[in-house]
């Protein structure tokens, strides 16, 4: 079959949020993975272990946000303004 190029259809906003967030979750554990068979757990490696955590907060804030609030704010925004802006004024409101 050469020449053959499969198209697959578009994906809907939510469907690309998904995918999005599988991603990060698998890029994720693939990076802990490693850094656990690099032997980063002295004190030097803190910085890439709440690297990792960092991304497992947005992950779960996310999840949150989705079901209390609102995911209109980008990864690298503080996460005190997440809670505060993105999920704490919903619950509030309520």
């Amino acid at each position: 079959m050469i020449g053959y190029v499969a198209t697959l259809p578009a994906m809907t906003q939510s469907e690309e949020t998904a995918y999005t967030e599988g991603s990060r979750m698998a890029w994720l554990q693939m990076l802990r993975h490693c850094l656990k068979e690099l032997g980063y757990e002295d004190p030097e490696a803190k910085a890439a272990l709440f690297a990792v955590e960092r991304e497992e907060t947005v992950q779960q804030l996310r999840a949150i946000c989705r079901e209390f609030g609102d995911n209109d704010w980008s990864e690298h925004l503080h996460l005190g303004d997440v809670i505060e802006k993105h999920l704490g004024r919903h619950l509030h409101s309520t």
